[in-house]
């Protein structure tokens, strides 16, 4: 947590990006393009409003401009504290506020209250060979749904020969492609010791094999740098949510999917996976059964310990062994 009450609020788009900053009873601001150009321009602007004073920078996350943006400030100060924040705690706070138009200029001066307010962690880009491996499980990901939605369609009557054709041609061009990018992530992964480790290590775990071992290293990096399970939970979006106030208000629990999605999806299939064949998480997924929760609820609780086990195994540099996986509870 950073303790500086100067906070650069930055609301990121495509092409250009506005900043605002407290200055006296309001706030000063301005527009850059978004680039290295724009990013050093920014941090100059800063230092002439606070007089070289030290500060901090948060924008809402927006894909990959937001990221691309806060890499470039990092590569400009390196002990500057740049944070990422979650759209819906950005909505929510400017629901807080009363904000009703909704403007770029607006939105900058509402995330350096948001800043203010809450001083959120500091963003930290994941080593160059995470970042490459990450391009490559997403590029593969999108070839395989690809390639599924062809073959579903392959599957129903096609009247015309050259449909039928370049159907045909697209699956085989696209599995050539899922061919070599599997090799390319296994050349990745083998050059880099660490990721070596931990991918060998992460399939000793029932239910992940290496298409989910490298999605979690992709998409998450290090899993040992989360603190604490729950806080892993909860970033992928499989964390338990409760809604109870009095004797009024009692939803059902349910999982959050605030979160990764393309690691829920993956992680959803080794659960599927891990419940087919005797481990400890097949007799919790019974277990949850026999107790009354629902097919998904318990698998939703399946999904969760896999994800804890994966950071565990890591953490303590053990390979996956039953007789320490404690059996689940869907509270966890």
């Amino acid at each position: 947590m950073n303790s500086t009450s100067l906070w650069l609020g930055i609301d990121v788009s495509k092409a250009t990006f506005d900043a605002a900053f407290p200055k006296g009873p309001g706030f000063a601001q301005t527009k850059l393009p978004r680039d290295r150009t724009g990013a050093r321009k920014l941090l100059a602007w800063a230092r002439e409003q606070t007089n070289g004073a030290s500060f901090s920078c948060v924008m809402e996350a927006t894909g990959g401009y937001s990221k691309q943006l806060a890499c470039w400030m990092l590569q400009l100060q390196s002990d500057m504290h740049v944070a990422i924040a979650q759209p819906f705690q950005v909505s929510h706070f400017a629901r807080a506020l009363g904000q009703r138009n909704k403007t770029d200029a607006l939105d900058a001066v509402m995330l350096a209250r948001f800043g203010a307010t809450f001083e959120p962690r500091a963003f930290h880009p994941m080593p160059p060979a995470y970042e490459r491996l990450k391009e490559l499980e997403r590029e593969r990901d999108a070839l395989v749904r690809t390639t599924t939605a062809l073959e579903n369609r392959q599957e129903q009557e096609c009247v015309d020969r050259t449909a039928q054709r370049v159907r045909t041609r697209m699956i085989r061009h696209a599995t050539k492609a899922i061919e070599e990018l599997d090799e390319a992530i296994l050349v990745l992964i083998r050059s880099e010791e660490a990721l070596r480790k931990d991918y060998q290590r992460l399939q000793t775990i029932p239910g992940i094999g290496p298409v989910l071992a490298a999605t979690l290293m992709g998409e998450l990096g290090d899993l040992r740098a989360f603190e604490h399970p729950k806080q892993l939970a909860h970033f992928v979006g499989v964390a338990r949510v409760v809604h109870t106030s009095g004797n009024s208000v009692e939803s059902r629990p349910h999982m959050s999917k605030r979160g990764n999605s393309r690691v829920r999806r993956m992680l959803y299939m080794g659960a599927m996976a891990a419940i087919q064949s005797n481990t400890p998480f097949k007799k919790t997924y019974e277990h949850l059964l026999h107790e009354g929760k629902a097919p998904m609820s318990a698998l939703g609780a399946i999904m969760r310990k896999l994800l804890i086990v994966a950071r565990g195994v890591l953490v303590h540099e053990e390979d996956y062994n039953a007789d320490r996986v404690s059996t689940p509870t869907e509270s966890e």
